[in-house]
């Protein structure tokens, strides 16, 4: 599978855990929704005037989301994101997107070989880049790198 495409796919799995943490609809309903309503179709970009494919790898986004519900069912997943957290602000606070987007990349860095990390970290990063301010994605960078380095001990 080529790199564009996992990234469609990485954005594709953070649309699913933002309408789940935000209707708590089961995620595995969501998945199977957006695959049979919204893979392949296709939405205008208004500023451009050109129709956007929305495409996604089924195989890849299963794996994905089993990621995500595996990490979620830990009973101390909410503490451990809060210890990387330098500001009086607890993760349960934050907006929806941003809860989203570091779900998302820290259940699949959790299931990412050494050597694919960075790669991985850069991605979603690029992603959250299309979504949230510059502050937003450099402090999701700290709490990713921090995550990273305490997963390497």
């Amino acid at each position: 599978m080529d790199n564009k495409l996992k990234s469609k796919t990485r954005l594709t799995n953070i649309q699913l855990i933002f309408q789940h943490i935000s209707t708590n609809d089961d995620i595995d309903v969501i998945r199977e929704n957006f695959d049979k309503y919204y893979k392949n179709s296709s939405i205008e970009n208004f500023s451009s005037k050109k129709k956007i494919k929305f495409e996604f790898n089924t195989n890849f986004l299963i794996k994905l989301n089993n990621y995500y519900k595996e990490y979620v069912n830990l009973n101390d997943y909410l503490i451990k994101i809060n210890s990387f957290i330098t500001f009086d602000r607890k993760f349960e606070k934050w907006n929806l997107i941003n809860q989203s987007i570091i779900l998302a990349a820290i259940s699949e860095l959790i299931n990412t070989e050494e050597s694919k990390l960075k790669i991985v970290l850069n991605d979603y990063l690029n992603i959250s880049k299309n979504f949230i301010s510059l502050n937003e994605v450099k402090t999701i960078n700290a709490i990713l790198d921090k995550f990273i380095n305490e997963k390497k001990k």
